[in-house]
């Protein structure tokens, strides 16, 4: 377990630039709150991003390189609780300093077995954490044996957990993955499962022939994906970018909305009502009526709509064929893909990076639950 606490100690503007593209440089220092003392090689991220660094023997640490928006800045240190301090970047040189709290000792219940039967937990862990995908089948974790395993409250159920970041190269996209992982929950009898954490992206290596493949199979593995429509959504581009999107209900429910005008459908998708034979009811949808102005936060956009959310992505994506031929995909549409979002909670934050505040908020269907750690990009990540 885990305090998130968020101390901020200085923020000191430096300077103003005048360019709404700047890149801006984040500084500070971490310093022990119980002695005053400096941190050294303490971890301080960007949540999510490839902006890293480890702090000196005074505690000093430089972020660089990094666009207008908002991040989580990730403090990390195994002899202190992890914190993560939100933070909007606008065109300031910033300096922020915090002071960390030593880690109490959490004991957990962690289960003994037997070689091949952690084998088999292992397996499980990995299909649903890395995925089942092209690139996870080309993603390797580096320390398996930091992994640990508690049962679940119900039958055929599991929880993960790591002390240390968990370490995968994927060498299908260029990365290494420093995964710190706060949650990870398995139930075979529910057919659930969730995990959730921070990571911090690292390049493989600079040869030009390797990253040229790489930033194919970037550009490859971003389109189609929830990142691509976020990004689309934000700029409401949907239309260009291959997405249309529909609103569906229950058709006993939403009967009355049946209209001849173009603006509702019937259609047979999968659904609840699947089995009875009733259609659900598919109602085109625009960003106006998903994407919304937030009253408290005029800054913040927010997600929110009733029943689920079907997103059609036109063109073919990249890991189709490769879940197609492991048998995934069977009943989907002939051109493109298809994937819907089911709110968990009554609306969402996106925020300018078009990553979701809480990424537990919602659930996906369709093509897009097969999208775990491997197919992950970085939020600051854009196709060139």
């Amino acid at each position: 377990m885990f305090r998130c606490i968020r101390l901020l100690v200085l923020i000191a503007i430096l300077f103003r630039f005048n360019s709404l593209c700047a890149q801006v440089t984040i500084t500070g220092r971490i310093i022990s709150d119980e002695t005053g003392d400096p941190v050294p090689n303490a971890s301080v991220y960007i949540n999510n991003t490839t902006i890293g660094a480890n702090t000196d023997a005074q505690g000093n640490y430089n972020l660089s390189g990094i666009k207008p928006g908002i991040y989580e800045i990730i403090i990390s240190h195994i002899s202190f609780d992890k914190l993560i301090h939100r933070v909007e970047v606008r065109d300031q040189l910033l300096r922020i300093s915090f002071r960390v709290i030593p880690a109490v000792k959490q004991m957990r219940n962690i289960v003994v077995m037997r070689p091949d039967l952690r084998k088999k937990w292992l397996a499980t862990f990995k299909e649903y954490f890395l995925g089942q995908s092209q690139a996870a089948a080309k993603s390797k974790i580096k320390n398996e044996d930091d992994i640990f395993f508690e049962k679940g409250e119900s039958p055929g159920s599991m929880i993960a957990f790591s002390e240390a970041p968990i370490i995968i190269e994927n060498r299908e996209l260029g990365y290494r993955i420093y995964f710190e992982l706060q949650e990870f929950f398995y139930d075979q009898g529910n057919s659930r499962t969730y995990f959730f954490g921070f990571s911090r992206y690292e390049e493989l290596d600079n040869k030009k022939s390797t990253h040229s493949k790489w930033e194919r199979n970037r550009m490859r593995t971003y389109q189609g994906s929830t990142q691509h429509f976020y990004h689309s959504l934000l700029a409401d581009k949907l239309e260009e970018e291959q997405f249309v999107i529909y609103l569906r209900r229950k058709a006993d429910s939403a009967k009355k909305s049946i209209s001849t005008n173009g603006g509702t459908i019937k259609v047979r998708l999968p659904g609840k009502n699947e089995k009875s034979g009733a259609p659900d009811l598919a109602i085109t949808a625009r960003v106006q009526d998903i994407l919304f102005v937030s009253d408290s936060v005029p800054d913040k956009k927010l997600l929110r709509w009733k029943g689920e959310l079907v997103v059609r992505y036109k063109k073919e994506p990249y890991e189709k064929k490769y879940l197609r031929n492991k048998g995934h995909t069977n009943g989907y549409l002939p051109n493109g893909v298809q994937s819907a979002i089911e709110m968990v909670e009554t609306e969402v934050f996106l925020d300018p990076n078009g990553t979701l505040e809480n990424p537990l908020a919602v659930q996906y269907t369709g093509f897009w639950s097969y999208e775990r750690v491997a197919n992950m990009l970085p939020i600051d990540y854009r196709p060139k």
